[in-house]
């Protein structure tokens, strides 16, 4: 089954760095709301490369471990760039230590004795990363957040769009985004989210009044149009 929106993570399998890639996972997962997983994750009757090559392809996002020049990381680093994936590099070694055609992209160092600023660089390019696709429903929610506020007088404030990107991030994985050409179920989905004060019993009951209220002149409209002309049963 293809996740959602998934973090693959290219790194030598090592045992040293075992415990490191269970507490990035685990940090991860719990920071972004997103599946994080390794090439050794899962036990499948199929060859490695195999395996690889299909978590590449349905990963959003790569983190490439490149400590030690492992060949098989950068084998493995170079099918995720032919796919136009978008990889964040990570290292304990030098930068200047980098194979030169690497050299030139931005790399995150890291300690396995210290982990905040690391912690912090990473969460950051997976912010800017994971934000992107929210970009849009952002503006589409900005514009449903007015008519709600046109057709209820409701007095509400919108949220920052680093608190939408959150809250949409915590459902995302769970919940199937709506079509942009929807605008009702963009609405539906989008305004709980997009209203700063959303826990506000009042608000939100108003909220769920009018989206019920459209959903019901939706449903209504489209019966109207399945009866034929003449007024008769439409036929089976």
């Amino acid at each position: 089954m293809d996740p959602l929106h998934s973090v693959f993570v290219l790194m030598p399998f090592r045992p040293e760095l075992h415990y490191f890639y269970l507490y990035l996972k685990g940090h991860i997962e719990q920071k972004h709301h997103v599946i994080c997983q390794r090439g050794d994750a899962d036990v499948l009757t199929v060859p490695v490369l195999d395996k690889i090559k299909d978590y590449i392809r349905t990963a959003e996002v790569l983190i490439a471990d490149c400590t030690g020049r492992n060949p098989n990381v950068y084998y493995e680093l170079g099918m995720a760039h032919a796919q136009g994936k978008k990889v964040i590099l990570i290292t304990q070694d030098p930068i200047e230590e980098a194979p030169t055609d690497v050299r030139h992209h931005e790399f995150i160092r890291y300690s396995l004795g210290s982990h905040s600023e690391f912690f912090e660089r990473l969460d950051n390019a997976l912010h800017n990363v994971f934000r992107s696709r929210f970009d849009a429903f952002y503006e589409a929610g900005k514009s449903a957040l007015a008519q709600f506020r046109r057709a209820t007088s409701a007095h509400v404030e919108l949220a920052p769009i680093d608190v939408f990107v959150r809250r949409m991030m915590a459902i995302d994985n769970t919940t199937p985004m709506p079509a942009l050409d929807d605008e009702l179920s963009v609405a539906e989905h989008v305004l709980p989210r997009i209203i700063l004060e959303n826990t506000d019993y009042s608000t939100m009951s108003k909220l769920t009044e009018w989206i019920t209220a459209k959903l019901s002149a939706q449903a209504s409209s489209t019966a109207q149009q399945a009866v034929p002309a003449d007024g008769s049963a439409p036929r089976n």
